[in-house]
């Protein structure tokens, strides 16, 4: 088993998991009709193709070999580093703060060039501000000043 395609089938495993869950909870809401659809029909039906999907992932997994699974720990560190700063940070400096430092934190373990970072940085808090406050519609203090 463990030369197996373990990539694939902890992926399609994760997929089917998720899906399934979507589909039990979902059954909270009333289903309604094809012609009338009800608040729980589009996860249902979203959590089944994607257990469906997963399962089509998985199955053949267990038949082919695979490459061995390394973990990179040090990817891994910086990206749950950036998640929790940019949570730690968002109300005290801002949206647009908070996001150049999370970006740079998870490209930390990368080879990028500072110069890059730092372009890619501000490209993505401009893309998140434009996306929140103007296609969401939704309030975020933008800057530590605008509370």
């Amino acid at each position: 088993m463990l030369n197996r395609d373990l990539r694939d089938l902890i992926g399609g495993l994760v997929m089917m998991a998720i899906g399934i869950f979507a589909v039990i909870y979902a059954q909270r809401y009333d289903m309604g009709q094809l012609q009338r659809m009800g608040p729980g029909y589009f996860p249902i039906v979203l959590g089944s193709l994607l257990a469906i999907l997963g399962f089509f992932i998985a199955l053949p997994a267990l038949f082919r070999e695979g490459t061995k699974v390394e973990i990179q720990w040090k990817s891994l560190l910086w990206v749950v580093a950036s998640l929790l700063l940019f949570a730690g940070l968002l109300e005290k400096l801002g949206l647009i703060f908070a996001t150049i430092i999370s970006v740079i934190a998870s490209t930390m373990a990368s080879t990028l060039p500072w110069r890059s970072r730092g372009i890619l940085a501000v490209a993505v808090a401009t893309i998140t501000y434009l996306i929140f406050s103007f296609g969401l519609g939704m309030y975020l203090p933008t800057w530590p000043w605008s509370y």
